[in-house]
């Protein structure tokens, strides 16, 4: 048996993208290949596991050797990698053409480098390229819109770059850098596009310019040089400032421990009991990737600072790229065993709200956008209230509530790409956001997915004002959280299967014209984000009990099912489970009382679609969200978002402790009894000693501290999970089934 926290020597697996963030909170990361894999930069802030046009990867550091005297054309200096090792809070590679060793650590707000050079006399040069950025070329592009050096010696340079564009299109953003060495150079000199000036101290570029410092050493005595790297979003000095008060002197193996020490500390906050050693290590690389981004910038916002009635700064992320992406799994798995931080990521959105006017969906660089969806903070903020862990009462959720009818009633009209909700008018108007007659929508616009999820938002949003005793807003956003249903076509026949949401026009009619062409229905994404109409009509986990209606009763609810999941590669359009929309399909055997085949489902994609090797995960990680599905799934339960209810699946681990809070203690247990590779299937649920029927439950039945103990078998159990001769004349919270919105229609 092995007990496993995670191992901190030892290659990170099932990372797809190459690069690795050396830091809990992605302040600081160090580490790129350019697509061609062939070249390396040491770049000072990236994001991670994202898709589309990339963000960031500015202030560029590398070492070489034998570099001109007088004149710099800065892409001919690249290098193959000759090696490469990774570890938690450590890399390091061998740049071929030059015989040079890069080792890379951080803290929260500093990069740490070591070099180690071959032995040369004024030959060992590190540069630094102000100028470089990101860029797919996708209409997207990042760009360099000026900086400076603004202050070069023989041990530090220090400056400033600006920068705008990337994945969310907007900007601009500044950078403020303080490069320290722990040696002094030989000599040092800026350079301007292709000229070298070996005179002077400081240098200016604008848009377009390339521009950046050198500095060179003699490393006949001594080959290893280190270098501190302090960033900053607010100054210079304060960038100088963060390195030399998080790295006080140039102990690199020190730094590096703190790094092991402090990933320790957050993914020990899950413990694992188990025999398999190759899902230990997948879990934690997934539990690791969760944890990168958003990133905490307290104290590093340029544009306000605000502070909390006790007087301390009001924490302060960026990086949600996206809540689209994360809402699902990453932060419902944060309300579980970093409840701390997902309070902080709340009292930021809502904080942004107070500032920026709306709550951001996706924010970076400063700037908010993209939208994808829905107003996705809503979920955010619903489920840090239903699951109240703001226990110290640090929110204020009378403007939580402003923030979230803020994005309920108010259209941001132009802005809707970038914050609130794209054609909220017209959703609310028709109750359906209206497609095109001629079928011209952009790629974000997505008019039929866009109503799902503003209908998955008002359903979170009623639930929060019941909580807070508002019934006319509960009633009234219930009711239009239906709104969905309104895309519903029951008369469109595809493999078998009928009913679908497909885009409907502004005279009410529905565009069957497209449904009935070729196999759109599982190929097409017009009208929909990244998902097929097959996929985005089970995309309903808030109401399922009325989608089964729809969709003709259980019986053909399930024909549905068995055929979203018949092809085994799990990335078809039926079912894609390298996209968001398909994540919660798997669990929906769940809601017909087949929690077993759920299981079937969920145990084959983990078996076949993950892995310990560099493809490890079956596309984007997506700030975690894949990661974080993983997660759920071999823990054995799975969130419905936005609310405070989770679903039993089946563990993959003999025990997992979860700490839900450290001070007080409160741990929740999970414990697999009978557990083997065959025996998948619950046969009985415990939760503190009493019997559990449901296939369900809330997180108040946990929060205080729990143990779940379940019995496993070889077979599907005839009488746990399965509905009884008297379920229908049960209790909504004593039923088997989880309860969906239909179920309160009338309370």
């Amino acid at each position: 048996m092995i007990i496993c926290r995670y191992t901190v020597n030892g290659r990170i697996t099932g990372i797809s993208r190459k690069y690795l963030i050396n830091n809990l909170f992605n302040m600081f990361s160090l580490y790129l290949y350019v697509r061609t894999s062939k070249k390396i930069f040491n770049t000072d802030l990236h994001v991670s596991g994202t898709g589309g046009e990339p963000k960031y990867g500015v202030i560029s550091q590398f070492p070489v050797v034998d570099w001109p005297d007088k004149k710099i054309r800065i892409n001919d200096y690249s290098s193959k990698r000759s090696f490469e090792h990774f570890e938690v809070g450590y890399s390091k590679f061998g740049l071929e053409r030059y015989s040079i060793m890069v080792e890379l650590t951080a803290t929260h707000r500093v990069g740490l480098h070591r070099y180690t050079f071959p032995p040369t006399e004024n030959n060992s040069k590190v540069l630094l390229d102000l100028s470089h950025i990101l860029s797919f070329g996708w209409g997207l592009g990042s760009r360099f819109e000026g900086g400076a050096i603004i202050s070069l010696s023989l041990n530090q340079i220090k400056g400033v770059g600006e920068y705008r564009g990337g994945w969310n299109n907007d900007g601009p953003y500044r950078v403020y850098f303080c490069s320290q060495f722990n040696v002094n150079a030989t000599e040092q000199a800026t350079w301007w596009n292709h000229r070298i000036d070996k005179n002077m101290t400081s240098c200016v570029g604008t848009s377009g310019d390339k521009v950046g410092a050198i500095l060179t050493f003699d490393t006949i005595k001594n080959p290893v040089i280190i270098s501190r790297v302090g960033i900053s979003f607010i100054s210079a000095d304060q960038a100088c400032n963060n390195a030399e008060n998080e790295i006080p002197d140039w102990d690199f193996d020190l730094v590096k421990q703190k790094a092991v020490d402090a990933w320790d500390n957050e993914l020990g906050q899950i413990r694992i009991e188990s025999n398999d050693k190759n899902l230990a290590k997948i879990f934690y690389s997934g539990l690791y990737r969760t944890l990168i981004i958003p990133s905490d910038r307290t104290g590093e916002n340029p544009a306000w600072k605000s502070i909390d009635k006790y007087g301390k700064l009001v924490p302060y992320y960026e990086d949600f790229y996206t809540l689209w992406d994360t809402f699902r799994t990453t932060n419902p798995l944060f309300t579980l065993f970093q409840s701390q931080r997902a309070v902080d990521i709340t009292r930021s959105l809502i904080d942004i709200y107070e500032n920026i006017g709306y709550m951001p969906d996706g924010r970076s660089g400063s700037w908010n956008g993209i939208t994808q969806g829905g107003s996705n903070a809503d979920m955010i903020i619903a489920e840090t209230y239903l699951k109240k862990i703001d226990i110290n009462g640090k929110i204020d959720w009378n403007i939580a509530y402003e923030a979230l009818l803020k994005d309920a009633e108010v259209d941001p009209w132009e802005q809707g790409l970038f914050q609130g909700r794209l054609y909220l008018t017209d959703y609310k108007k028709y109750g359906y956001i209206p497609s095109p007659y001629d079928r011209n929508i952009g790629y974000i616009n997505c008019p039929s997915s866009r109503t799902l999820e503003y209908s998955a938002n008002d359903y979170s949003i009623s639930l929060v004002a019941k909580e807070l005793g508002k019934i006319n807003d509960y009633i009234k956003y219930k009711n239009r959280a239906t709104s969905w249903e309104n895309l519903w076509c029951p008369n469109i026949t595809y493999d078998g299967v009928e009913g679908f949401i497909i885009p409907r026009f502004v005279n009410g009619s529905f565009d069957t014209e497209w449904a009935s062409d070729d196999n759109n229905l599982v190929t097409s994404t017009y009208s929909f984000y990244e998902s097929t109409s097959w996929e985005y009509s089970l995309d309903i986990p808030f109401d399922v009990k009325r989608l089964i209606q729809l969709s003709g009763g259980p019986k053909r609810f399930e024909n549905r099912l068995d055929k979203t999941f018949a092809d085994k590669t799990f990335l078809g359009g039926y079912y894609n489970i390298g996209n968001e929309p398909s994540f919660f399909h798997a669990c929906l055997y769940h809601f017909i009382g087949k929690q077993y085949k759920s299981v079937e489902v969920i145990r084959t994609i983990l078996k076949t679609k993950f892995g310990i090797g560099q493809d490890g995960i079956p596309g984007n990680d997506d700030s975690g969200a894949m990661g974080s599905w993983y997660a759920f799934n071999v823990i054995g339960i799975y969130p419905l978002a936005g609310t405070d209810i989770y679903l039993i699946n089946s563990p993959c681990f003999d025990k997992v402790t979860i700490y839900l809070s450290i001070s007080p203690l409160k741990t929740f247990t999970i414990i697999a009894h009978n557990l083997t590779d065959i025996n998948i299937y619950v046969q009985n649920v415990k939760i503190n000693d009493k019997e559990w029927t449901k296939t369900w439950f809330r997180h108040k039945d946990i929060s205080e501290g729990a143990v779940m103990e379940l019995q496993m078998g070889s077979e599907p159990s005839k009488f746990w999970g399965v509905n009884g001769e008297y379920e229908d004349n049960k209790e909504i919270e004593d039923k088997i089934i989880p309860p969906s919105m239909s179920d309160y229609m009338d309370k």
